[in-house]
């Protein structure tokens, strides 16, 4: 069951947040104070893990229409598309009965259940009107309850791993709620109930000496568990944790791999210990299964260097198999530039949240998040805007053109018009971010892809997320110009190093890596991309992992030193690249 769409009504900063579309992953994108956790906390109380967990109309009514309080009011509506397993588990529960001699009723192939939650009562869960006759609503109610997955919200990260007295533990969790108690406290109780351990009965074995015994294998036991849930969210290094308690004091160790020698988890850093109560409380909410749950993270990420972001958003892609993950960020580092179908800006208008689909905002303040992670600073931004811009897979093809169309251009031939900006992207799989401030902003521009699997996929994502979402007018401001067909290289696939000679390059690849590959040992099943080719020699004659485009761009840039006049490149390079010029050139002018 995926969670497809939420709207939040009345609550704090936010009048009506217009309907949300998530995706399996979804970041937010917004300045402090612009309403990301209000939006996530409302959200939230459709379904909490912690069922004390509710709206207060006292705290969360917006004081700007405070004399239109009302209990009955809507707060939140979230939708969820079901799998067919689980529309047919609906429909065997709460189907309407019918006559046996009747033919079994047809279940839909699509089903969308629909969460309400108000501030008086609890979360009402139905189906669309074109299926309300033919299952019973409070059975529907009662499936939802069991089914709809559990929302984790986690907005604290300032879990401090201290010792903590047991007894003080358990008179405060009988004294107080959930949301009461402090992270550490939570924490705690959550690490008790993952092992199965009775706090009371836990205190009540320190006792006897049998029960100390006994208590020892539950430290055990428990220290166990959460070393192997641990493990399956953090790939950094190995690490185990030990559960001590002498009397009644409790404290939690780490020991990192071949170190020897644990220290207390209070002593670790403050990206540890985040990781730490998050792996602690998605396990317990999702039962230790890692799945079914929607998580709700407010700044994940913000304490961890940037490896471990990285690694951060590879989890995520992990546990989005299964789950669903909304996150706020202010990192640049924390949006993935391959998905700009994942960002959700949220701005504040008239003093109220708004939320966009999109890469484009009108406020600065999450459009520096945006601009970071593309490179750009705010003098490329303008320069960017007010020239004719064309987005290229990476700096090595900009290198490789800029060249090209220098040479071109000095001896009178078809080169790259003067008032076009080559815009190097990260891969072919980010250019749709690119792509999608570019045109969000409305510039004059473009994107040339390679003409293969990553490119190809490339195209259909900005032409479905974007270009077809767009005026005819305003599509035509943006242009996919594809290598191969661009180029007119007779190929099956091109990329950039197929402006050359195969020949050439192959000589260029054999400078870089000392080999002597010849061209009679290149594979001539598969891609006919000379990269390609020459990457599966590589690999299986040379134990190398991949091409090394890098490396051999050295080479490709000693070679263009000597690179004067027309008759130093190679001319099937010069009718490749006039022709390539000419239809850039040609596309921008129209």
């Amino acid at each position: 069951m995926r969670l497809t769409q939420f709207r939040v009504y009345n609550y704090r900063s936010i009048h009506d947040s217009g309907p949300i579309q998530t995706n399996r992953i979804t970041a937010f994108v917004g300045q402090n104070e612009s309403g990301k956790s209000n939006l996530f906390e409302a959200l939230y109380r459709v379904n909490p893990f912690d069922q004390q967990a509710s709206y207060d109309i006292e705290e969360d009514w917006p004081v700007d229409l405070w004399a239109d309080k009302d209990p009955k009011a809507t707060v939140c509506e979230a939708q969820f598309a079901l799998e067919e397993a689980e529309i047919a588990a609906l429909f065997a529960a709460a189907a309407v009965p019918t006559d046996p001699a009747s033919p079994p009723q047809a279940r839909p192939a699509a089903l969308t259940l629909h969460a309400r939650s108000q501030y008086s009562s609890a979360t009402a869960y139905f189906v669309d009107d074109a299926f309300a006759l033919a299952l019973e609503a409070p059975k529907v109610a009662d499936w939802a309850r069991v089914n709809v997955p559990k929302f984790v919200y986690i907005q604290d990260y300032q879990m401090s791993g201290s010792q903590m007295e047991l007894n003080t533990l358990l008179q405060r969790k009988n004294a107080a709620s959930w949301d009461q108690l402090s992270v550490d406290e939570q924490t705690m109780l959550i690490i008790l109930d993952l092992a199965h351990i009775n706090l009371n009965e836990f205190l009540c074995k320190g006792d006897t000496p049998a029960g100390r015994t006994a208590r020892s294998f539950d430290k055990r036991s428990a220290s166990a568990y959460l070393t192997r849930q641990f493990q399956n969210l953090w790939r950094q290094k190995s690490v185990r944790f030990d559960i001590e308690v002498d009397a009644t004091t409790l404290n939690i160790f780490a020991e990192d791999e071949g170190l020897g020698m644990p220290v207390r988890l209070s002593r670790r850093s403050t990206g540890f210990r985040w990781y730490v109560g998050f792996a602690w409380k998605f396990t317990h909410a999702s039962k230790g299964q890692f799945k079914n749950c929607i998580l709700l993270l407010e700044e994940p990420g913000i304490h961890l260097h940037q490896s471990a972001q990285s690694d951060l958003l590879q989890v995520f892609e992990r546990l989005s198999d299964a789950n669903s993950i909304l996150y706020t960020t202010h990192l640049a580092s924390m949006v993935d530039l391959a998905s700009p179908e994942r960002i959700r800006i949220v701005e504040t208008e008239a003093n109220h949240t708004a939320v966009k689909h999109g890469v484009v905002s009108s406020q600065p303040g999450p459009m520096a998040v945006i601009e970071m992670g593309l490179g750009l600073t705010g003098d490329m931004s303008g320069l960017l805007g007010n020239r004719k811009s064309l987005i290229v897979e990476g700096s090595d093809d900009a290198l490789i053109l800029q060249k090209l169309s220098a040479v071109l251009a000095a001896n009178g031939r078809t080169a790259l018009a003067a008032d076009i900006y080559l815009w190097p992207a990260v891969g072919a799989a980010k250019t749709p971010m690119y792509a999608a401030f570019a045109i969000g902003q409305n510039w004059q521009s473009g994107v040339l892809l390679d003409s293969n699997a990553a490119g190809e996929s490339a195209k259909k994502k900005i032409n479905d997320l974007f270009l077809s979402k767009l005026g005819e007018a305003e599509a035509r401001k943006f242009r996919v110009i594809m290598l191969k067909q661009a180029a007119r290289i007779a190929k099956s696939e091109a990329g950039i190093e197929d402006l050359f000679p195969d020949e050439f390059y192959l000589e260029l690849v054999n400078d870089a890596y000392r080999t002597q590959i010849q061209m009679s040992d290149l594979p001539v099943n598969g891609s006919d991309m000379i990269a390609k080719r020459i990457e599966h020699v590589l690999k299986a004659e040379y134990g190398c992992a991949s091409l090394d485009r890098a490396m051999v761009l050295t080479h490709v840039l000693r070679a263009f030193e000597g690179w004067k006049s027309l008759e130093d490149i190679p001319p099937l390079t010069v009718t490749r690249a006039e022709q390539l010029f000419h239809k850039i050139n040609l596309d921008f002018a129209a």
